[in-house]
């Protein structure tokens, strides 16, 4: 189902119960200034999404998976999940291709001992997420991921730390 990005946004207006009230140009501006960052991150996520996947919210990640709060925040600190951040520190949400396409969503095998192969080069999880959704001739030109489907556990883990290892040089 799709929703006009208008309704969004009338709806929105619509609760807040300001749809009548007139606005002076500063309070114009605030909103305006407003409306243009959520614009601007919804370019940015359509343009990550379309390079790494879904981007799941903290609620889709919970939704897929069936844990808790706790369980998935244990997750991300055991490298099992990759949550990825904002510009300004805030979560963007959890990178789906770590998790089976099965439901209820897992971690794939071997997705922590590639994740854990990238801390040593403090690499961002955006980074992270964009190498294992690229192909890699070291893998016969699959994905990381894809390879990690298919079983090549140690491949992976091999090229992730080579890999860590160049970009902290």
């Amino acid at each position: 189902m799709s929703t006009p990005l208008k309704k969004v946004v009338d709806d929105q207006v619509e609760a807040s119960a300001m749809a009548a009230e007139l606005l002076n140009a500063d309070d114009a501006e605030y909103v305006a200034a407003g409306v243009r960052k959520v614009l601007s991150s919804l370019r940015a996520r359509r343009v990550w999404e379309n390079h790494v996947g879904p981007i799941f919210t903290h609620k889709q990640a919970l939704e897929a998976t069936g844990w808790s709060k706790q369980y998935l925040s244990q997750a991300v600190k055991e490298n099992r999940v990759l949550r990825l951040r904002a510009a300004d520190g805030t979560t963007s949400g959890y990178w789906s291709g770590g998790l089976t396409d099965t439901v209820p969503h897992r971690p794939i095998a071997g997705i922590k001992e590639v994740l854990t192969a990238w801390i040593s080069a403090a690499a961002d999880p955006w980074t992270v997420a964009s190498w294992m959704s690229t192909e890699q001739m070291e893998l016969g030109g699959r994905t990381p991921r894809a390879a990690l489907v298919a079983g090549e556990v140690p491949d992976v883990a091999a090229l992730a730390r080579r890999m860590a290892e160049r970009l902290s040089a």
